[in-house]
């Protein structure tokens, strides 16, 4: 195979006070920034077979490789180092990877796309680190086999500049409200490591990592091969191979529904309004335009008939004016008129409510004096009936039934049906046509 042709470039980082390698694979199509493993440079990606392996996907324009050096060496390598200028380091790498590399790759790629990250092992480390925190720069990032912890390379240590760079602990601390939660699930996240030989620490980070997300509701991919999958280029590179079509896709469909989504926004509906409107405009009426004033200025009104509005308007509101305080006058005057009538009409309305009032109180005392009447009557009557065969107490019920003066309901009595006096069943007796006339005429 042919290898690909590299262009060689350095850019100066204010943040690290140095030059920076950038190596770049491609002349165009979706920007992707690749971190070194541990200690690593700029051409590693391209000396381990990792460039050839992308070869179809660089020629064919669909991704642009922007390989650039790692600082390990004074950071997470340098056990014997001061740990908080190791973390300076660290912090300073990635401030030049989000301040100043960022724009230069997306110069040189002639476009404003947010990159792609993706690194191997450290490099894994390095994109988790940047697109994690600055979802608002990057697509997002293809992390094999990384350790994304921090404390593991410092010996337990931590430090508040340590912890923004140690991705299980500022994801376990991320609020469930910040905005990033949403943005992080809008991007293409993949975390996939082996679980063979040397994928301890990465097994055991990406699992806290894939928990973090889970709690927080963020849409990533966590893949864990297989048992045999050890960590080492061969795996990578059948990895690589296996996840960048897959995000590439992806990111073809976003980029399709964004375009679509800007569709409806462009003015084909408004080139159809504007002759419409001027349509209506002509249509409509002298005094019309005159009541709009902010269409009149939009139409083809010439000064002359300014002048007539202002005059035509000053006249409205006088006659206006003039025919309210007429009606004014004529309600005072109607309603002088018929006070002293509304006065009688409410102590005629108020006396004969009293009366009203009088006559409900005497019908409701007559209907309780006729109710305690009628209870006694029925007390008298049960009593009797007790005493009487089965016989006399259908008569008796009939006789009770006669008597009741308030209600046309059925009564409840105790019937002869029963087996013995001390279980009595309650009966419904409608009164006789003649007991009803007896009654009609008692009330008359």
């Amino acid at each position: 195979m042919i290898p690909l042709k590299r262009t060689e470039l350095k850019q100066h980082s204010n943040a690290l006070g140095r030059d920076m390698n950038v190596f770049v694979y491609g002349t165009k199509g979706y920007p992707v920034i690749v971190f070194p493993t541990q200690d690593g440079l700029a051409n590693q990606y391209e000396d381990f077979g990792m460039v050839d392996e992308l070869a179809d996907l660089v020629e064919g324009g669909k991704i642009q490789l922007f390989c650039i050096d790692s600082v390990d060496k004074e950071s997470w390598s340098d056990g014997e180092g001061d740990k908080e200028a190791r973390a300076a380091v660290q912090e300073a790498y990635y401030t030049y990877v989000v301040d100043e590399l960022v724009p230069f790759v997306q110069k040189q790629n002639k476009s404003k796309l947010m990159p792609l990250t993706t690194g191997c092992s450290m490099g894994a480390t390095h994109a988790a680190i940047v697109t994690l925190r600055r979802p608002d720069l990057f697509q997002g990032c293809i992390a094999l086999s990384g350790c994304y912890d921090a404390k593991y390379f410092f010996g337990g240590w931590m430090n508040e500049t340590l912890y923004d760079n140690s991705p299980v602990h500022f994801m376990e601390n991320l609020p469930a409200d910040h905005p990033y939660v949403e943005l992080l699930s809008k991007r293409d996240i993949i975390f996939c490591v082996g679980q063979g030989a040397w994928e301890d620490e990465g097994v055991r980070t990406t699992a806290l990592l894939e928990r973090y997300f889970a709690e927080k509701g963020i849409d990533a991919w966590f893949d864990f091969w297989g048992y045999d999958v050890n960590h080492g280029w061969p795996w990578w590179k059948k990895r690589i191979t296996y996840f960048m079509p897959i995000v590439l896709e992806d990111i073809e469909k976003q980029q399709a529904e964004a375009a679509a989504a800007k569709k409806p926004a462009r003015k084909p509906a408004a080139k159809k309004a504007e002759p419409k409107a001027e349509a209506e405009a002509d249509k409509e009426p002298a005094a019309a335009k005159k009541a709009e004033p902010k269409k009149v200025t939009t139409v083809k009104v010439t000064t002359a008939k300014k002048p007539a509005a202002k005059t035509t308007k000053a006249a409205a509101t006088k006659a206006a004016a003039a025919a309210t305080t007429a009606a004014v006058a004529t309600a005072a005057a109607t309603a002088a008129k018929k006070a002293p009538a509304a006065k009688a009409a409410k102590a005629a309305a108020t006396k004969a409510a009293a009366a009203t009032t009088a006559a409900a109180v005497a019908t409701t005392a007559a209907k309780t004096a006729a109710t305690k009447a009628t209870a006694a009557k029925k007390t008298t009557a049960a009593k009797t009936t007790a005493t009487k065969t089965t016989a006399a107490k259908t008569t008796a019920t009939k006789t009770t039934a006669a008597k009741k003066t308030t209600t046309r309901k059925a009564t409840t009595t105790k019937a002869a049906t029963t087996k013995s006096a001390d279980e009595p069943k309650v009966t419904k007796l409608e009164p006789s046509k003649a007991v009803q006339e007896a009654l009609a005429n008692k009330a008359k």
